[in-house]
């Protein structure tokens, strides 16, 4: 039998979430467990996951979670939450889908504005 070393309950669930990649493009995933402390995602491609990356949780992105890679499947990874960011960063932050249909983020202000 196998041993959970795990430190904190992890949570079955099935959710979807962002992977803020670079140039701030998002990438989509889905959270299939989680934790206080990490959780699963699956992924297309392992492989096109950074090491450390943001984790939005909202699309309006109020909940996110800094995140690094502890493990690697091909379409799943394993993720430590690193940090929570302060309440008036998260607040910022608006996914925004341009012309091309690339899903990106920008401050709020400006998206407001449609800049």
């Amino acid at each position: 039998m196998i041993k959970n070393k795990r430190k904190s309950l992890r949570r079955q669930l099935r959710y979807t979430a962002w992977l803020v990649l670079e140039g701030d493009r998002l990438h989509d995933c889905v959270l299939s467990d989680a934790s206080d402390t990490g959780a699963r995602l699956e992924v297309e491609d392992s492989k096109t996951v950074p090491d450390t990356f943001m984790l939005l949780l909202a699309g309006n992105g109020a909940a996110q979670r800094t995140c690094r890679v502890v493990w690697r499947k091909p379409q799943q990874v394993g993720v430590k939450f690193e940090r929570r960011l302060a309440q008036h960063d998260q607040a910022t932050l608006v996914p925004v889908i341009d012309a091309d249909d690339n899903v990106r983020l920008e401050p709020a202000e400006t998206a407001r504005r449609g800049l």
